[in-house]
Parts: structure tokens; sequence; C-alpha cells
């Protein structure tokens, strides 16, 4: 049993041979003109582990690599330069994965913005009710 855990550079490794053999598989099955009903069920196993690795590489990323590759992609979506429809489909999809990352409260960095609030709120809770008992008569 390996309990070893995978670094980010072997995920990433995995998720792109495993993504490869999906798309040899799939390729396997159009050329021996499978019916379209049975694409799905024979790919769903590799997709759910490409799923399951893409999940795991977003939660091992470090946030501000994230948080800097989710600017680049909304920059890139701003441009009007002449894409393929498959690559603004992969831009799309990848920009979603982050957006849908960071709505996790628990996902997103911590901002200067919301240290000054989590620092005023704890040093209200510190001085106010010496504050208030010695502004009392």
């Amino acid at each position: 049993m390996n309990l070893r855990r995978k670094s980010l550079a072997e995920l990433r490794i995995e998720h792109d041979v495993l993504q490869a053999e999906m798309a040899a598989h799939a390729a396997r099955l159009a050329a021996r003109q499978a019916p379209a009903e049975q694409f799905a069920p024979a790919l769903m196993p590799q997709a759910e582990r490409l799923v399951a690795l893409r999940a795991q590489i977003l939660r091992r990323t470090p946030a501000r690599a994230l948080m800097a590759r989710y600017r680049l992609l909304e920059k890139q979506a701003g441009d009007a330069s002449a894409r393929t429809a498959d690559e603004q489909r992969t831009l799309d999809a990848e920009l979603l994965d982050l957006r849908l990352h960071f709505a996790n409260p628990r996902r997103r960095p911590l901002t200067l913005k919301t240290f000054l609030i989590l620092a005023a709120v704890v040093a209200a809770m510190l001085y106010l009710p010496k504050l208030i008992v010695a502004l009392l008569p």
C-alpha cells in the first residue's frame, strides 16, 4: 500500500497521462464506430478519476499560484482575440473551475481587508468591555 503523498508535479503528470489514455480510448471507440450510447459508460471510470485528480491538484496548488492563474485567464477571456471554439471552451471551463474553487469560503486567500476586519473585531472584543466598565459611573 502506497501511503506516501504524491507531489504536485506527480499529480500533474498522472493527470496528463490519464487524459492522454482517455483520448486514445475515445479514439479507439470512434474508430470501431461504436454507438454513441457506449461512449459514456466506457469513458466514465477514467473521467471520474480525471475529475478526482483535478480536485487534488487544485487543493495542493498554492493559493497565490491559483489566483495568478485566475487573473491571467480572466484577462485572456476578456481579450477579443481569434480563438477556436475548442480553445474558448477549454479556457471557459478552467476559468469556471477556478471560480468555483474560490467561491468556497475556505479556499479564499486571506486578503488585507479581511485581516484588518479580523484584527478590529479582536481588538474590540479585548478593549470594549473594559471601556464600557470604565465609562459607567
